[in-house]
């Protein structure tokens, strides 16, 4: 992984240098050179931590939203060691660039490299049969089918104005049930996520407990671990109240994790 997250590293410079240098950014650029000398010439993680930090900056501070840039913030975490931030900034990556085959395949990587290894729950057999097609399909899959979908409706109903075939109200029939049908996932599903943020543990370790508090008792006998991914429920002072991916729920001190949205 390391040549390779090397050459989109590079690719990452040619691309937003192009983006920078356009609108006059220089200072941009110049940090994003700066980073991209740092990871080229890496040796040993304090090495790759710095040039994450570099990148990094131009998420946090100059609010640049790029797929390669988190993917290339992503790469420099997992060089570093740090799989938990390196697994928050590829799924940030995949808002922007979901059908990046380097991005899956080094996403993947890094999620097997993980000390907890969660499975996720199982749904109801019913529900898993009824919706497995909502399930089992990304976000940017259902986006392009909807967007087929709903133009494949509009242009079938201008051919039923015009003929009187019933392959027409046939087709716009079809494609309207079909467009009804993904939206109402896709809406479904933006609902779920603003109500329950995606995350991942950044901390070393941290001790998960049943309240918001250290008075409280340790939710699970083990300590989660850096890349376990939760869906948070609830902020309520310096704590966060989360849902792991088989459904348990604890509270974890807000600074041990991060949400996959930017806020």
């Amino acid at each position: 992984m390391r040549g390779h997250a090397k050459f989109l590293a590079f690719s990452l410079k040619l691309s937003l240098a192009a983006v920078l240098s356009a609108s006059g950014q220089d200072y941009q650029l110049r940090t994003l050179e700066m980073a991209h000398t740092l990871f080229r010439s890496a040796t040993n993680d304090t090495m790759y931590v710095e040039a994450a930090k570099q990148y990094g900056y131009l998420v946090e501070e100059e609010n640049l939203s790029n797929g390669y840039l988190f993917y290339t913030v992503g790469n420099s975490w997992f060089m570093a060691g740090d799989v938990g931030r390196a697994i928050l900034n590829y799924r940030r990556a995949e808002l922007y660039i979901p059908g990046n085959a380097d991005l899956k395949h080094n996403l993947k990587i890094a999620l097997g490299t993980r000390t907890d290894l969660i499975p996720p729950k199982e749904p109801h057999p019913l529900v898993a049969k009824l919706l497995g097609w909502h399930l089992n399909t990304s976000t940017f899959l259902r986006w392009w089918l909807f967007a087929t979908c709903w133009l494949l409706f509009w242009g079938a109903w201008f051919w039923m104005a015009r003929t009187t075939q019933k392959e027409a109200r046939i087709t716009a029939f079809a494609s309207g049930v079909l467009s009804a049908l993904l939206l109402g996932s896709l809406t479904t599903e933006f609902i779920l996520n603003q109500k329950a943020q995606p995350g991942v543990i950044t901390a070393g370790e941290v001790l998960a407990r049943k309240g918001d508090g250290d008075m409280y008792v340790p939710a699970f006998l083990e300590p989660l671990h850096s890349g376990t991914e939760f869906k948070e429920l609830e902020k309520r002072g310096n704590w966060l109240h989360i849902r792991l991916a088989d459904g348990q729920t604890c509270w974890i001190p807000k600074a041990a994790a991060q949400t996959i949205a930017l806020r």
